[in-house]
């Protein structure tokens, strides 16, 4: 652009000659013209920017102004310019904007704006606002245009000016903010993303500055705490928590300033605004100043883990209460690797049958220990499972521990927690002590049928003082009877050193006079008074087992152990169910010694008395005959027992009478007469005697008569 000087040309050069300045009056008094012409002159190049103003008081110095051309200044400007005069004719256009019309600037320099290259930019949008700028007006809008097929974005200014001939004109300004406009619209798509995750997402975030106070929280601490953001802004979150916790949260806090990979703050209690407590998990990292390293505050979320700490409590409870369990189990359990057949869990019963810790399991494999023990059965077992992944089970194994036999039952369980979790869970069962009892218990069945074919006392004792302590794991046992004294006398004993006899008013006696049986076990031992003399020297465990006969204890059974021993139930029941037997067997053998004796009191009567005493069945055969029948008749006892009486004894001539006498007799078709009558029998030697017989039946429980009994007087 040329710039029009005209009569504007003299002042300048007074005012270039004059660099301290000129008022107006000295103006017009150096070029002669009016002061108002001159002061109307000075306006416009002052408006221009050809001259600069000072005031000094009241007066206004004008000097030349100190610029660049115009056309040069507009060129070093980045933003696109356009000067157009009145009439809607381009004056000048700098080179960022004939660079962006990718056009000459003879194309837009002189020609009306909606005929030169800027008719792009020209539409009645912007005709309407030059105008208004003609007016006076500062007008301000953003242009979007379409270039290359692409949207460009223009913040579009235009200014009302004075052109250097005084004439009213605008000047119209273009910046390409299509950047800022596309970094806007992406910053603005992000924070929206970014608004939307925070809003959606369980999680809470938060920000702290650097005094722990919270300058932002998403709004999903509402559904967490029931507090809104509102309300906890500005606040700090140990104002939420109690004392305690509060303080250790800020200390964690201020020592989480240096961790420059973060930090995580578990379970946190928080008071929420219902005054319910819920824990909360924080984690986050502090915010730096990178140049100068200054600490900002803290980013980080919030989460509320009260369901899981309350999960993870619960499992901690219900881990302790399974190890509980499985530690007071009896059974031995054992989890292995299935390819490691390292130890993972053993329980205490484990390490008791093992004799070994869990430490010292764990530097140990499964065949390490099982070929230790020499349990092949449960090595193939767990080998079978592996391969096939299927459960197996050992029935019965004989194993030796540390030199000590014992007996096993097994059962091994793959357990596949995923493909590279795969374990063996393994449950042994110590059947020893079943194994025992079970020997027990067929030698407690030997011993009833042993003592089934007893007939006396005498004979019982012997199988009971060689089998009971096998049956009762007692090692001593003595058998005491009831003697003429009222006390129990030692009769006989096996292993052990038992007192000669049990004394009267004695504690042990009146247990045994009870007649229940008593089992003192390591624990019960401590009843008996301090002053009680045991029946057993140095016993440290007791069974005492009275045999009751007719109401009365007659005797007791003493097992006796230097062992402080503590029966379980199998082996409790065993000697209760013993005693029992014991007490039968006896009571039956005592019985039959009763009607022995009874029986041998009564023949020794019949043997010395003066008549012939026979008894015959119903057959006719001789069950007994006295002895003075034998002396008469001359047979034995013996040749005549189980014989027949009429064919042996009585004369042919007679018997058939005799015999239908004697059906009479058992058929009870009988008379008075028919028990008294006289009668020939034929001794050994042949000869014959007449004897007066007396007849008696023998009936039976049921009334029928079993047999007769007759005594013969010699006539």
């Amino acid at each position: 652009m040329v710039e029009q000087t005209g009569e504007f040309s003299e002042i300048l050069t007074l005012l270039r000659e004059n660099p301290r300045g000129m008022s107006v009056t000295e103006i017009a008094d150096a070029t002669h013209l009016n002061r108002n012409t001159i002061a109307r002159y000075m306006d416009n190049l002052l408006v221009s920017g050809r001259v600069e103003m000072r005031t000094f008081g009241k007066a206004k110095v004008f000097f030349l102004s100190k610029r660049v051309p115009v056309s040069a200044m507009l060129n070093l400007s980045s933003e696109m310019v356009l000067l157009i005069d009145a009439d809607l004719k381009v004056i000048q256009a700098n080179e960022s904007l004939v660079s962006f019309l990718s056009a000459e600037a003879d194309d837009i320099v002189g020609k009306y704006v909606y005929d030169s290259a800027c008719k792009t930019f020209c539409n009645d949008v912007l005709t309407d606002q030059i105008r208004a700028a003609l007016q006076g007006e500062t007008v301000r809008s953003e242009l979007r245009l379409l270039k290359n097929g692409t949207n460009c974005y223009l913040d579009q200014r235009i200014y009302p000016m004075v052109l250097p001939d005084g004439r009213p004109g605008v000047t119209v300004v273009w910046d390409d903010i299509t950047e800022n406009v596309n970094s806007a619209d992406a910053l603005e798509q992000s924070e929206a993303m970014f608004r939307r995750l925070v809003e959606t997402i369980h999680d809470v975030i938060w920000s702290l500055d650097e005094n722990f106070c919270i300058q932002y929280i998403s709004p999903q601490i509402a559904n967490v705490t029931g507090y809104s953001p509102e309300e906890l802004t500005g606040r700090q979150f140990s104002e939420f928590m109690p004392a305690g916790a509060a303080a250790r949260f800020n200390w964690e806090l201020a020592s989480a300033v240096s961790r420059e990979n973060g930090f995580m703050l578990p379970e946190f209690p928080f008071i929420c605004k219902d005054k319910r407590k819920i824990y909360c998990e924080f984690s986050g990292s502090p915010v730096l100043l990178e140049e100068e390293s200054i600490f900002l505050g803290y980013n980080g979320a919030l989460r509320d883990v009260t369901d899981r700490r309350d999960a993870e409590l619960g499992a901690k409870r219900w881990k302790r209460f399974l190890d509980g369990v499985m530690n007071n189990i009896p059974a031995i359990i054992t989890v292995i690797g299935m390819e490691s057949r390292e130890y993972y869990y053993v329980n205490k019963s484990a390490e008791k049958f093992l004799q070994l810790s869990k430490n010292e399991l764990s530097q140990m494999t499964s065949k390490e220990i099982l070929a230790k023990i020499g349990s092949v059965r449960l090595t193939e077992a767990h080998d079978t499972v592996a391969l096939t992944s299927k459960e197996a089970r050992v029935s019965e194994d004989r194993i030796v521990v540390n030199g000590e036999t014992r007996y096993i039952s097994a059962q091994v369980i793959p357990m596949n927690l995923s493909v590279d979790r795969q374990y063996l869970l393994t449950i042994v069962n110590d059947i020893t002590e079943e194994d025992a009892d079970r020997q027990r218990q067929m030698m407690s069945r030997e011993l009833a049928f042993i003592l089934e074919g007893v007939s006396s006392t005498k004979e019982m004792w012997d199988p009971l003082l060689d089998m009971l302590p096998n049956i009762s794991g007692f090692e001593s046992v003595g058998v005491y009877q009831l003697s003429i004294f009222d006390d129990y006398t030692m009769f006989r004993s096996r292993n052990g050193r038992f007192a000669p006899a049990i004394h009267t008013n004695s504690m042990i006696h009146r247990i045994i006079r009870k007649g229940e049986p008593v089992i003192f076990d390591k624990h019960r031992m401590r009843l008996l008074p301090e002053n009680t003399v045991s029946p057993m020297d140095q016993a440290k465990s007791l069974v005492i087992m009275p045999v009751i006969f007719e109401g009365r204890t007659v005797a007791c059974v003493i097992l006796g152990s230097k062992t402080a021993l503590a029966p379980d139930t199998v082996r409790r029941t065993l000697l209760l169910s013993t005693t029992f037997q014991i007490s039968t067997v006896a009571s039956r053998c005592l019985v039959l010694e009763k009607l022995q004796r009874e029986r041998d009191r009564t023949r020794s009567y019949l043997d010395v008395a003066g008549d012939l005493l026979v008894a015959v069945n119903r057959d006719g055969n001789v069950e007994m005959l006295n002895k003075y029948g034998t002396k008469i008749l001359g047979y034995t006892e013996a040749e005549l027992m189980g014989r027949n009486w009429f064919t042996t004894v009585i004369p042919e001539k007679a018997r058939q009478r005799r015999i239908d006498g004697f059906q009479k007799l058992i058929a009870g078709n009988f008379h008075e007469d028919d028990y008294v009558y006289e009668g020939v029998v034929r001794c050994k030697d042949g000869t014959e005697k007449t004897l007066r017989w007396r007849n008696t039946p023998l009936h039976e429980e049921c009334g029928s008569i079993a047999g007769i009994v007759s005594s013969g007087e010699v006539v």
